[in-house]
């Protein structure tokens, strides 16, 4: 009976053991994965975990008892255990379906979340970007098919990595992993923009980059996950769009400095076109210059009516770099007739007119008249200048030359207008303008006018004893003497066949008495040839008046005939 008693004791101890350790396995195993169980399953739970027990402890006290009569306890224990194993077996069969259907959902969000991770894989590897996952040492631990792709490496030979060791631009590769540590420092995500190069492409590679921190539930450690696309074309289209607004930026300034430009110009031109002698015609020009060349100094020269010299008309500018007179043949523009430049690209030849130390840019553009040089034009830069102000300043002088033959035309037909064909002598028209004119500064200033109108005697009986070539000459010969015999400022006028007029401002009645007596006297004693034929002398007859207040130029006139001399 030995052997059948360490039999029956051997097995129940294992059985006990087995029963007991059971639910100690169990317990361990949901402390160490911190499942729970569902609160519907719970007192299913505990049954089951107490019949076990329970099981347990009824091998356990057969160890003690093989032949031995049931036992008290031994009782007690069989009752509890099949009590309890009674309603665990009568709790779990309406709940069996219960717990088969958690298996299955719990098998089935298994199978999801598989599913979900395979997607997100796929998703990682093979959408258009780069995706990595690195540890707080910016090791590589994950990276995707994409970064694999650009950067011909295989799944394998970045892992373990930092980017120093696989980055073919040790710069790059520094400034990526200072930006790791900048994540893992602050624990906040990051958006920026790297500049990394692909190898084999020296040309660089944009990437606008998502990092952020997150936690690795299975060690506690903090990790990096990545995402960067690559922005190359986006940057270098930006980098056109803005290079061609800064163009179309130059561009525009350009325009509006033409536009300015056009404005002076069209301004100077008006100017010059009411410009009634030369020196407001250089000065217009000296104006026109300063807004034109700002930065600029400069100065309009004119060939002195010698022909031996030039000198200096207008200027413009804080700087004077040439002399005010120079000989014609000092200067390489009026000697070639042609635009010549001095400048630091430009080596050419090099004006004697130029104050030494001869520095900067000089350009001296030559000024025409009819086809005659009449000047020079020379502008002065410490800097260079540029072909648009070579183009400019040279329509400045072939504008300047336009405005001098107008004004050349303009005081021609102007003299033509104002004086007498014959005498040269002021006409009847520009006198009685004038005569207003000086009636008015009489009146305002207090002081007389007076007027000498002289009427030649017998003129007609003259005429027609020399005829009228001869008369011409007599005409002639009294409008020089009357010239002689005047002021600078009087004005004599013919007013019309053998009648003139003296205007003689400031002049008191018996000065002018006097004035007209001399003039009589000159006039009896003046000699008159028509070649070598003398002729017959001539008498004139006097009026005189000098200004009221109120008195206009027809009552002037009619008093002046009124009282002969």
């Amino acid at each position: 009976m030995e052997p059948i008693y360490w039999n029956c004791t051997i097995a129940h101890s294992i059985t006990a053991f087995s029963y007991f350790g059971i639910p100690i396995v169990i317990g361990v195993f949901f402390t160490k994965t911190k499942a729970t169980i569902p609160s519907q399953f719970w007192l299913a739970f505990f049954l089951s975990g107490g019949f076990v027990l329970f099981c347990g402890f009824h091998h356990f006290l057969a160890i003690f008892e093989p032949y031995m009569a049931v036992s008290l306890l031994h009782l007690a224990v069989l009752d509890v255990m099949a009590f309890i194993s009674l309603s665990a077996l009568l709790y779990l069969t309406p709940t069996s379906y219960q717990i088969v259907k958690a298996i299955a959902k719990s098998q089935e969000d298994t199978r999801e979340l598989q599913r979900s991770q395979q997607m997100q894989q796929l998703f990682l590897d093979h959408g258009p970007f780069a995706a990595y996952i690195k540890d707080e040492q910016s090791r590589v631990l994950y990276y995707n098919q994409e970064l694999q792709s650009r950067f011909s490496v295989d799944s394998q030979e970045w892992l373990g990595k930092t980017d120093s060791e696989f980055l073919p631009d040790p710069e790059e590769a520094r400034w990526v992993m200072e930006n790791d540590r900048v994540v893992l420092k602050t624990l906040r995500p990051l958006k920026l923009i790297e500049q990394v190069k692909i190898p084999g492409n020296n040309q660089p590679c944009y990437w606008l980059s998502f990092k952020f921190p997150f936690s690795d539930y299975a060690t506690g450690a903090y990790r990096i996950g990545g995402i960067s696309i690559d922005i190359t074309e986006s940057i270098e289209a930006q980098r056109s769009l803005t290079d061609l607004n800064r163009q179309l930026e130059e561009k525009t300034l350009e325009l509006e400095a033409k536009k300015r430009e056009l404005i002076y110009l069209s301004d100077m031109t008006d100017m010059l076109y009411s410009c009634e002698s030369e020196d407001e015609v250089y000065q217009v020009v000296a104006l026109t210059c300063s807004k034109l060349f700002p930065n600029m100094s400069g100065c309009v020269y004119i060939i002195a009516n010698s022909k031996n010299y030039v000198q200096i008309n207008s200027i413009w500018g804080d700087e004077r770099s040439s002399k005010e007179i120079f000989s014609l043949s000092e200067c390489w523009a009026l000697r070639r007739g042609k635009l010549n430049l001095l400048s630091p690209r430009n080596t050419g030849l090099i004006c004697s007119h130029l104050i030494e130390p001869v520095s900067g840019a000089h350009l001296c553009v030559p000024l025409f008249r009819q086809g005659e040089v009449v000047g020079v034009l020379h502008i002065y830069t410490p800097e260079q200048i540029s072909p648009e102000v070579q183009q400019t300043s040279e329509i400045i002088a072939r504008t300047l030359g336009i405005a001098l033959n107008n004004l050349s035309i303009k005081q021609r037909l102007t003299h033509d207008s104002l004086r007498d064909g014959m005498t040269q002598l002021f006409n009847q028209s520009y006198m009685q303008s004038i005569t207003e004119q000086r009636l008015a500064e009489a009146e305002r200033s207090g002081q007389p006018l007076s007027i000498i109108f002289l009427d030649i005697d017998n003129f007609k009986s003259y005429n027609s004893r020399y005829g009228h070539v001869t008369a011409n000459i007599v005409l002639q010969g009294l409008a020089k003497l009357l010239l002689k015999s005047i002021r600078s400022f009087d004005i004599a006028c013919r007013w019309g066949g053998e009648e003139f007029v003296i205007v003689m401002p400031n002049m008191t009645l018996e000065t002018l008495r006097k004035r007209v007596e001399q003039l009589r006297l000159d006039i009896e004693q003046m000699q008159l040839k028509d070649g070598d034929q003398i002729l017959q002398s001539i008498t004139a007859s006097f009026g005189i008046a000098v200004s009221e207040p109120g008195i206009t130029v027809k009552d002037y006139s009619e008093s002046s005939k009124s009282s002969d001399a």
